[in-house]
């Protein structure tokens, strides 16, 4: 910088293009490049309120190519707890993702097998096979994952048990080996 007649730190003497005052500070004068943004914001632009979902979990697929839904994860649902709004949270995960109303038998906790509408099958009620009734049977809301997981746990010999509450806004699950 020195040989061409700048000063060795870069303390120079600039002049205010608007007011015309002199300043002094660090500065480096140099060429500078520059180059194209690529990633143009328009083509980030995402959003959907519904779409294609997934065949095995129901819950949206993602991806801004398939139509996909925006993912709402861990650190999200953290922050959302933080801030105390737990509706908020309920309704992300539960109610937009994958509602699924399933029969549960209020005597023994099993997921029952739901009423088979439109036929004459069991006089078109629920039904529990552990029981080998219906009379307990009580509709509970819940996301599909959680019934896919109850059934991947039955598959392996674990028996869950739901324990609904009265208000039927909470499950409790006690997990038993299976009776065979």
């Amino acid at each position: 910088m020195q040989k061409l007649g700048y000063q060795r730190h870069g303390h120079e003497r600039l002049i205010n293009g608007m007011t015309g005052l002199m300043m002094e500070g660090e500065v480096f004068i140099g060429p500078v490049f520059y180059q194209r943004l690529k990633h143009m914001v328009k083509e980030k632009e995402h959003a959907r309120s519904r779409g294609p979902r997934q065949i095995l979990t129901r819950q949206p697929v993602e991806g801004r190519s398939r139509d996909g839904g925006l993912r709402f994860g861990e650190m999200e649902r953290d922050c959302v707890i933080s801030h105390g709004a737990s509706s908020l949270l309920r309704e992300r995960l539960f109610e937009q993702s994958d509602p699924f109303t399933g029969v549960v038998c209020t005597k023994c906790g099993y997921i029952a097998q739901p009423t088979a509408k439109n036929t004459i099958v069991r006089n078109n009620r629920s039904f529990c096979k552990l029981c080998n009734s219906g009379e307990n049977c009580v509709d509970v809301k819940f996301p599909f994952a959680f019934k896919l997981f109850v059934q991947e746990m039955m598959a392996m010999n674990i028996a869950p048990r739901l324990q609904i509450g009265d208000t039927r806004q909470s499950i409790h699950v006690e997990a038993v080996n299976a009776v065979s």
